[in-house]
């Protein structure tokens, strides 16, 4: 990762993708959100051991302290860094809002080695898959997603399938 041209954010930006970076884009494409009005991002999540990990990625990665908050039965993990929600929009091209179904792997994650690209789906997965009976299973509402979710699995010599839910 290079910083984006202009970009001084006053807080640290890795020198490469690494995996660590790829777990933070994975956890934020599926249990995550960016805010670009509230100006932070976050991820909420029932899994307090996940809580804890996104927040102490976050805090490595970025060196910006992530607060965790019990919220009924879920954790919600909020970074309130403007300047890191603009960055993982616009140099990684995470959505922002309400947007599941335009989600997307990063394309810098696409084109990354093999642990980085390893290292998003195992946060990704741990949001979004489940294993049960049928096997594992990946839930998205987007269908772009799936799509490079199945290649990536591809690569790895993991054969897949895709359907759609009702």
């Amino acid at each position: 990762v290079k910083t984006a041209p202009g970009f001084s954010p006053g807080w640290s930006v890795p020198a490469t993708l690494d995996a660590r970076v790829a777990a933070v884009l994975g956890y934020l494409v599926g249990d995550g959100h960016v805010s670009r009005v509230k100006r932070h991002l976050g991820l909420t999540t029932g899994d307090i051991e996940q809580a804890e990990r996104f927040a102490s990625l976050v805090r490595e990665v970025f060196s910006v302290e992530a607060k965790t908050k019990k919220d009924g039965d879920r954790y919600r993990v909020l970074a309130h860094a403007e300047a890191l929600s603009d960055l993982v929009v616009s140099f990684f091209g995470l959505t922002e809002g309400p947007s599941a179904a335009q989600k997307r792997v990063p394309a810098m994650v696409m084109r990354s080695p093999e642990a980085v690209v390893r290292a998003f789906l195992r946060a990704y997965f741990d949001c979004d898959g489940y294993a049960g009976r049928q096997g594992v299973i990946l839930s998205t509402k987007s269908e772009e997603m799936s799509r490079q979710v199945q290649l990536l699995l591809m690569n790895f010599g993991v054969l897949s399938r895709r359907r759609a839910q009702r």
